[in-house]
């Protein structure tokens, strides 16, 4: 493997320590993340030494004590890290297509798992069974209540409209579109906005969570429901997704 596709390896794993690190915060996990965290610190590092261990290899003892002077060959930089330029010929437009559309439609599900986590699963979760769902959403305050339901709406707004923006960007044509759309990247986008989405989530989710318990006549603080925590997990595993799309092939390229 050449030394820039072990630098990359290397630098994606350090990039995925924070969605890690911060996944084993929020999810109820136990240590298991912490320790996957410390394996891509530790593997990272490693990649990146072996990076330059075998960048070194490949220099002559001229270029290493800069005796060659103008006789030897300038380097070329070629850091190429993120979305690099692929002088491939252009993606099939139909592709594209079929990515925005995919795309879209995984979104909506997502949307609507998600809303239906926020409305039905969480108050039950928060009610700890004592109470039906009707009953729980009659105790609820009426102001809490709409309160919610308004930061839900925004974010089912917000979801619908940036699905749609991604099936819009699959039926656009033109040769640069199809350049900086490459599957590939378009691939990585989508799951960006899916991330993006989730962590929109976050306005109603909290909402519920401090205005619901107040109006139950018992202790219900801190309370998560597997579907809240399984929907916050996508979060991350989008995230994660986007950052290893975005890693360019460690396959030489015709220049």
């Amino acid at each position: 493997m050449r030394a820039a596709a072990l630098f990359r390896w290397g630098l994606t794993c350090l990039l995925l320590v924070p969605f890690t690190l911060l996944a084993w915060w929020v999810l109820p996990v136990g240590a298991a993340l912490g320790w996957v965290a410390l394996a891509l610190i530790l593997l990272g590092g490693a990649l990146n030494l072996a990076a330059v261990a075998r960048g070194l290899r490949g220099l002559s003892p001229r270029e290493l004590d800069g005796a060659g002077g103008a006789a030897s060959t300038p380097l070329e930089p070629r850091q190429r890290i993120l979305y690099p330029f692929e002088p491939e010929p252009l993606p099939d437009p139909a592709v594209r297509r079929r990515i925005g559309a995919g795309a879209a439609l995984a979104l909506l599900g997502l949307i609507a798992f998600g809303a239906w986590t926020l409305a039905v699963e969480q108050p039950l979760a928060i009610a700890q069974g004592q109470l039906t769902l009707e009953e729980t959403y009659a105790a609820w305050g009426d102001v809490s209540q709409t309160g919610f339901f308004v930061a839900l709406t925004i974010w089912v707004l917000l979801g619908l409209f940036l699905a749609g923006c991604l099936a819009v960007l699959g039926r656009l044509d033109g040769p640069t579109l199809e350049r900086v759309l490459a599957p590939r990247r378009f691939l990585a986008l989508a799951a960006i906005v899916g991330s993006v989405i989730v962590t929109a989530a976050f306005a109603p989710y909290i909402g519920v969570g401090i205005s619901l318990p107040d109006d139950l006549p018992f202790p219900a603080f801190g309370t998560q429901s597997l579907g809240s925590i399984v929907f916050g997990a996508l979060g991350f595993a989008l995230s994660a997704t986007a950052i290893l799309l975005t890693v360019p092939s460690w396959r030489s390229r015709t220049p």
